[in-house]
């Protein structure tokens, strides 16, 4: 298995690298999403708070408005924009500052993907929240979630793809099959509301782009 398979597909239970830290932030901050407290561009890195137990599981690409993360004791904390309920507090609230969401400390990586986010946890079960017009929850309707709610029953869920596709949802498993749920326009398929295997490969990774998806094989 490659590095990079290892470390962002493998679940805690099987070795799993985790890298904790000091979270800093700078740039836009129109929705609070820099989660410094308050609404006012940073021009230079800060640290956000003092903490430097933040996980190293928000991927390059994720939603701009909003931000999911998961500290190194399993808790899962929000900030930003929070419309269609996409901060998972049961509500539509924005938040200029890290909230954590429920009181479970099983969760293993969160990620915001546009209007809907997404966590998975150390059982490898996979959880949605947010807009959900297209499907992209993959709960098997259309209708809107504010609080975690789990996308079917499977337990080897192993890493949600961040990017700008807000009408869909990419996922792993553990064995590098690709999963959505969506509008399958984005990704060259069918619009389904339950979460699908995408092809029959398995990949080490991938990265998501605006209307795109581009998945990395080994050799």
């Amino acid at each position: 298995m490659a590095v990079q398979q290892f470390l962002m597909m493998g679940r805690a239970a099987s070795g799993r690298q985790i890298i904790t830290g000091e979270f800093w932030v700078w740039g836009r901050n129109t929705t609070g999403n820099a989660g410094t407290g308050n609404t006012t561009a940073v021009s230079v890195p800060v640290q956000l708070g003092t903490l430097t137990n933040f996980q190293n599981t928000l991927s390059p690409g994720s939603y701009e408005y909003s931000r999911v993360i998961v500290k190194s004791d399993g808790t899962l904390w929000s900030w930003g924009q929070g419309n269609e309920g996409v901060l998972g507090h049961g509500n539509t609230t924005s938040l200029s500052s890290p909230v954590q969401v429920g009181t479970d400390t099983d969760w293993l990586e969160g990620q915001n993907i546009g209007g809907q986010s997404g966590a998975v946890k150390t059982d490898g079960t996979l959880w949605m929240w947010g807009s959900n017009n297209w499907g992209q929850l993959g709960i098997g309707n259309t209708t809107d979630k504010s609080s975690p709610v789990q996308a079917g029953t499977d337990t080897d869920w192993a890493h949600l793809l961040a990017g700008a596709g807000s009408h869909h949802t990419v996922a792993f498993k553990t064995d590098g099959t690709i999963y959505y749920s969506g509008y399958g326009d984005d990704v060259g398929a069918t619009r389904v509301s339950s979460m699908t295997q995408l092809g029959t490969e398995s990949f080490a990774d991938g990265v998501q782009m605006f209307k795109s998806s581009v998945f990395y094989k080994e050799a």
